[in-house]
């Protein structure tokens, strides 16, 4: 099916609905242009372009803010057969792997960042990649994550079975641009006395995602599923601090119909003829929790349901391994703090806070954890704000 096939599929079932018309016309870019063309269409008779198709998928930055999945994933599918199409142009392909830029600009950090101050440089990615001149940047550290962890020479693995083990997956920001976040992750473990190991991990591959960039996504997710799926079968709990990392690993790798694939049947068929499947329902999940699943008759998926999934090319078995037991940092040390396992042995802080759940927060579907925990921080006021607006910054 054409990417224009997919979308017109899709467009035509929020046509007949439009239930989200008004839910969604100031929470989202994409609906009300959506619905702007459709009506457009209706009044003139022209047929919508695939010009104009193509900038509606352009303007999804996968907020998840969409109660509907499968528009979600007809967009994914379009961006990425445009890309095939088309190709990614430089200024995507450019920006795209997070941690190259990393890499590569944190090589000489002080010049990087001495140059990246200068207006030259600054109308040069504007003019190329399309950074706006006046956005503010983060600097490249000294020091990055990855080297910090190095040079601890802590990073073992025990194979003790008498406390927690966690592998922490830091994300790209957190690796190559503010590595202090992912130093106070592992003390924060290391107060509370469980054993943090750092598993050789590349990026997501949330934002070559969003670019439809099928193939680096792809490879990303067959290294990184590879390396937590062993730390699992090994005893680890797989923790991230980024919530649209969390939300790639938990939610989407999982996502679609993969599970239903007779390679999934075949793995997880018991002798009583029953399939393991994970909850995808949002009520559902809210009553049985993470990592939840049901056992359906193994005859009633046969022949039903096929595996369309983006990621059906990558074993499911580790997929829904490894999403099962991935934990958001904050959903994590709440569950400790329920436990009475986590130390609250806090200094207080005079202070007055608003807090705003991201978008791929709120998706993993765990609540309000981080509000939930600086609540504990003696002298902290703390103020939710509510609302499901996406901030602009795609996670």
């Amino acid at each position: 099916m054409s990417a224009e096939d997919r979308l017109r599929y899709e467009i035509n079932k929020c046509r007949n609905c439009e239930a989200c018309k008004d839910l969604l016309n100031f929470s989202c870019v994409v609906f009300p242009e959506m619905f702007r063309t459709v009506d457009e269409e209706r009044e003139t008779g022209k047929k919508i372009t695939t010009d104009q198709l193509r900038h509606l998928v352009e303007l999804c930055n996968f907020c998840a803010a969409c109660p509907c999945l499968d528009i979600r994933a007809a967009i994914m599918e379009a961006k990425t057969g445009y890309m095939d199409r088309y190709g990614l142009p430089f200024r995507i392909r450019a920006i795209e792997d997070v941690e190259r830029i990393g890499k590569l600009g944190g090589a000489i950090p002080q010049l990087t960042n001495s140059l990246l101050r200068t207006p030259v440089a600054r109308g040069l990615l504007e003019n190329t990649v399309g950074i706006h001149r006046d956005r503010k940047m983060p600097g490249f550290p000294k020091e990055n994550f990855p080297e910090w962890i190095k040079k601890r020479k802590k990073n073992i693995k025990t194979g003790t079975k008498e406390k927690k083990k966690v592998a922490y997956f830091a994300g790209c920001t957190a690796r190559y641009f503010f590595p202090d976040v992912a130093k106070a992750v592992v003390e924060v473990f290391e107060r509370n006395g469980i054993e943090v190991y750092y598993p050789e991990q590349q990026c997501c591959g949330m934002p070559s995602l969003l670019e439809g960039d099928r193939k680096l996504t792809l490879e990303f997710a067959r290294f990184n599923v590879a390396r937590l799926a062993e730390a699992v079968e090994e005893g680890y709990d797989i923790v991230c601090s980024c919530p649209s990392c969390g939300y790639m690993i938990k939610n989407v790798l999982k996502a679609g119909t993969f599970y239903y694939s007779s390679e999934y049947r075949n793995l997880e068929k018991t002798e009583d003829g029953f399939v393991k499947i994970p909850f995808d329902d949002v009520i559902l999940y809210s009553w049985y929790g993470h990592g939840a699943t049901m056992t359906v008759p193994h005859f009633l998926l046969e022949g039903m349901l096929r595996d369309e999934g983006y990621f059906s090319s990558i074993n499911p078995e580790k997929r829904l391994m490894v999403a099962e037991n991935t934990y958001d940092l904050g959903e994590y040390l709440r569950k400790l703090h329920m436990g009475g396992e986590l130390d609250t042995r806090l200094g207080s802080l005079s202070v007055r806070m608003v807090y705003y759940p991201p978008c791929h927060l709120r998706e993993q579907r765990i609540g309000r954890p981080y509000h939930y925990l600086m609540s504990l921080i003696p002298g902290i006021s703390v103020e939710a704000i509510s609302g499901d607006y996406c901030c602009g910054n795609a996670g």
